[in-house]
This record gives C-alpha cells, sequence and structure tokens, in this order.
C-alpha cells in the first residue's frame, strides 16, 4: 500500500515539473538577458555579440546585456556560465577555442563541452594570416624570407586558444617554428593594436577585427582560409594559394552556449531568437563588412560542428600547453 502511495504522489511531482518548465519557457525571458563574451571589446566575439543583442533586445522586449570578462584564454567567461543557473538568462559566446579548454586548464572541475550545452552558431567566417601594412612582406613568401632567420627576432601573436593552434600549425607549415616567438594576449584587439604599433609581426586571427585595417592599409592580410578568394578582398590569395594546404582548424565560427542543464524549451526559444537575428537587415549589416555569413542554426546542427571541432583539437592538442 505504501509503495502505491508513493508512486501515486510522484506522477503529478513529475507532471508539475513538466508544467512548470513550459510556463518557464513560455515566458522567458521576462528580466535581462546577460550575453557573456570571452574576450576583450572591439574583437570578433564582441562586434558579433553586440549586433545579436542589438536585435534581441528588440525582438524579445528585454535587455540583452553584453558583458564582456576576457582572461585566462576564454576561461573565465567560460566558467562564469558553466556555474551559473541553468535557466537561460546567462549566455555564452564562444568559438572553436572552447574545444582546447580542458587541454589548457588541467585544474577544470569540468569539461566546459561538458557543462555547457551548444544553442546556436551565429555566425561563421575564415581567418587570415595578418602582417603591419607598408612593409616589404606583402605575401606568405615575404614573410618566410624576413622571418627564415631567427636573428630577425620575428613574432607572432595569439588571442587565444582558437588563435593559438590555428597560429601554432601555419607557423609550422611554413617552416617558421624556431623562428618566430609568439606572443599571448587576451584578446585580438590588443593584438591588432601591436600589429599595427610594429611590436609584433603577425598574427592569425578571424577577419572580422581586422578588415578595416587592411582597407586602411594599416595592416595586410596575407592569406586567408576557405577554397575561393573573397569578392570582398580579391587580392588576397587563400591558404592553399599560398602553399599552405592541407592546414586544419583555421576557419572560424561564433556560437551561443547555455548551462546543460537548461530546459529544452528555452534552449529552442533561445535558438528561435538567434535564427531571427541570423536574418536581421541590422545584424546582417554588422557581419557583412566583417567577412562573416550569419548562420542561426539549430542547437542539433550546432551541436554537430562542436562535436566535429573537439574531434579536431583532440587530435591536434599535442600543440597545447597545459597551465
Amino acid at each position: 500500500m505504501k509503495h502505491w502511495i508513493s508512486t501515486a504522489i510522484l506522477v503529478p511531482a513529475f507532471a508539475l515539473a513538466g508544467a512548470a518548465a513550459t510556463a518557464q519557457a513560455a515566458g522567458f525571458p521576462d528580466k535581462p538577458v546577460t550575453l557573456v563574451v570571452p574576450y576583450s571589446p572591439g574583437g570578433g566575439s564582441d562586434n558579433v555579440a553586440r549586433a545579436t543583442a542589438n536585435f534581441l533586445s528588440e525582438y524579445w522586449k528585454q535587455p540583452v546585456i553584453v558583458e564582456n570578462k576576457p582572461g585566462a584564454d576564454g576561461m573565465i567567461a567560460t566558467r562564469q556560465v558553466m556555474r551559473a543557473n541553468p535557466d537561460g538568462y546567462t549566455l555564452l559566446i564562444s568559438i572553436p577555442a572552447i574545444a582546447a579548454l580542458k587541454y589548457i586548464h588541467k585544474s577544470l572541475d569540468a569539461d566546459p563541452l561538458t557543462a555547457l550545452r551548444p544553442v546556436s552558431m551565429l555566425a561563421s567566417g575564415p581567418t587570415g594570416i595578418v602582417v603591419k601594412g607598408g612593409t616589404d612582406i606583402q605575401s606568405i613568401a615575404d614573410l618566410k624570407r624576413a622571418c627564415g632567420d631567427a636573428k630577425a627576432h620575428c613574432s607572432w601573436a595569439s588571442g587565444e586558444p582558437f588563435t593559438l593552434l590555428a597560429g601554432t600549425i601555419l607557423v609550422e607549415k611554413m617552416g617558421l617554428k624556431d623562428k618566430m616567438t609568439n606572443v599571448r594576449y587576451a584578446g585580438t584587439s590588443a593584438a591588432v593594436n601591436d600589429i599595427i604599433g610594429g611590436h609584433v609581426t603577425m598574427v592569425v586571427t578571424g577577419l572580422s577585427s581586422v578588415l578595416p585595417h587592411h582597407k586602411s592599409g594599416s595592416m595586410k592580410i596575407l592569406a586567408l582560409s576557405g577554397d575561393d578568394r573573397l569578392p570582398e578582398v580579391p587580392d588576397v590569395p587563400t591558404y592553399g594559394e599560398s602553399g599552405l594546404s592541407e592546414v586544419e582548424f583555421t576557419s572560424n565560427w561564433y556560437g551561443i552556449f547555455v548551462p546543460s542543464a537548461t530546459p529544452d524549451d528555452v534552449v529552442k526559444k533561445i535558438a528561435d531568437g538567434m535564427r531571427l537575428a541570423g536574418q536581421d537587415p541590422g545584424v546582417m549589416k554588422v557581419l557583412k563588412p566583417l567577412l562573416l555569413q550569419p548562420v542561426g542554426n539549430s542547437p542539433e546542427a550546432f551541436g554537430e560542428t562542436v562535436k566535429r571541432a573537439q574531434a579536431t583539437v583532440d587530435k591536434l592538442s599535442g600543440y597545447l600547453t597545459a597551465q
């Protein structure tokens, strides 16, 4: 008899829990949402986050607040969202670098890709090998000649694990592994400033934060990822054209993550908002000049992309140094 009573009580409890989750999603969002950016203002992640937040603030009728938390290769912001209440009100924008964090920060109590769940890819775009403009380095061949001697004291910048991994692979592919010193930054914008200032020779990065400087002449994109040249920069060859074919992990994406326990209905509602953001003319107006393509796909589709990124990082993890 006791067993029958406890079961009868449990069934309505589960039903109530399901109803509560549905009600939570139906009212979402009914207060401000925070979108956490792991890198400094002015970089690619920040540009994408702010364009998306502007649209969602109008669409959801609630403020979407962009909060920059740079540092520790993006781990400060990532850990904040990992520990957040799983209610959909704290979002993380991240890039393929998130798949490398478990190798770089061995002290982590959980793999970010286990503690978080993918919601939607906001945008994707190429990476490029970029140097200071107005110098004798006008091509990959020029870069290899200029930095082929260790006495040249060449250096290359990386802003987070993705550019660290992609940059290390490309530097090795160019035969400059022992000729160039890596300089680490908390985000892309600081690295860009030091390239322009002549303090660092080269950076491998997404093109959103360097394209305006390329067009002004203060920076020079030597080559970019992808199979074809881009109409926006037809003078820039691809990695393949520059003798850097078959290089893995060189395209970039920007995606939204939430704590893994976030209810499915809430995740779907956030993904629906991201899908509409990708179709918004205002968002596209921001992304197109940055050579970014809006995506706004489903949690399932983005999840497959994240799995592929993790598999690639697992294979290339020997390039990463644990801290």
